[in-house]
């Protein structure tokens, strides 16, 4: 595998594009159908503008990951193949198992999110770069980017765990892949369609809402990105009531508009003399 290798990069880049524009398209029109809250035009704009930046530079970080792990010659310590456990002779059932195997592997997985996202709210410099996503306002499927410093904090703290305990589920990856990116634009839409009791397994809008909300008593909540089992577990899931639609963002932090502030964020001395972490900043403390 080549350091740089333009070609793969691209590649990577345009196929990841393609599946945020389907689901972030597709949820936005929920937005616009059965909305919750209705945002201004140039908030779904400027998300598509960031998600441009942040593919592109996630891009280049997942492609050195990768040449990182293939130089250093990182193999897993464990491999638990979920797909070889739960099979089946009958075909109809066999799909149904390898469906299951396949959430499986997203939930086991997610255990290393859950932890990642809570020191993201703990350390102040993991802070910072977070607070760029819960700085967004006017939230949506489209306008719900994190801060393009995310994907290297992910590989060294999730993907590189994952990497050395490897879960199987006998399912096509980009099958996979393609459920959990839809699964995380409907957890950031803004429409009053959501997954209902199935949230009690799978993290939805209605859920995910919470951790951004203004209300300090939804604070330290809903830390979880594919499944809300490791809040259950951990004591920090809250369960939206039925008309429970809080504001979200950030008191101290307003939303950043232009290129400039979206890479700046976390590094721009005035907002941070304004706040701090552990003040009444909204979800972030």
């Amino acid at each position: 595998m080549h350091i740089l290798d333009v070609d793969q990069m691209i590649q990577s880049f345009v196929k990841s594009l393609e599946l945020v524009v389907i689901f972030a398209t597709f949820c936005a029109a929920l937005e616009l159908t059965l909305p919750a809250y209705r945002y201004s035009f140039a908030s779904y704009v400027r998300g598509v503008r960031n998600w441009i930046i942040r593919l592109g530079w996630g891009a280049l970080v997942w492609h050195l990951y990768a040449v990182s792990l293939d130089w250093l010659g990182v193999t897993p310590l464990v491999t638990i193949d979920f797909g070889t456990l739960l099979h089946s002779e009958n075909a109809i059932i066999n799909t149904g198992l390898a469906v299951l195997s396949g959430v499986l592997v997203a939930i086991a997985g997610d255990f290393f999110y859950y932890w990642m996202h809570r020191a993201q709210h703990a350390v102040p410099f993991l802070w910072r770069l977070h607070a760029t996503h819960h700085s967004i306002r006017e939230l949506t499927a489209w306008n719900c980017n994190h801060h393009v410093t995310e994907p290297l904090i992910y590989a060294a703290l999730v993907a590189l765990p994952l990497a050395l305990i490897h879960f199987e589920s006998g399912v096509v990856p980009v099958v996979a892949m393609t459920l959990i990116t839809f699964q995380a634009h409907l957890s950031h839409s803004s429409t009053r369609i959501n997954l209902g009791p199935l949230r009690y397994i799978i993290g939805d809008n209605k859920f995910h809402r919470i951790h951004h909300s203004m209300e300090p008593h939804h604070r330290h909540r809903n830390y979880g990105f594919f499944t809300t089992v490791w809040d259950t577990i951990f004591l920090t899931a809250y369960w939206p009531k039925k008309n429970e639609w809080p504001e979200v963002g950030l008191r101290d932090q307003p939303e950043p508009l232009t290129v400039r502030d979206y890479i700046m964020f976390p590094f721009d001395r005035r907002r941070w003399r304004r706040a701090k972490v552990g003040s009444d900043v909204g979800a972030g403390d």
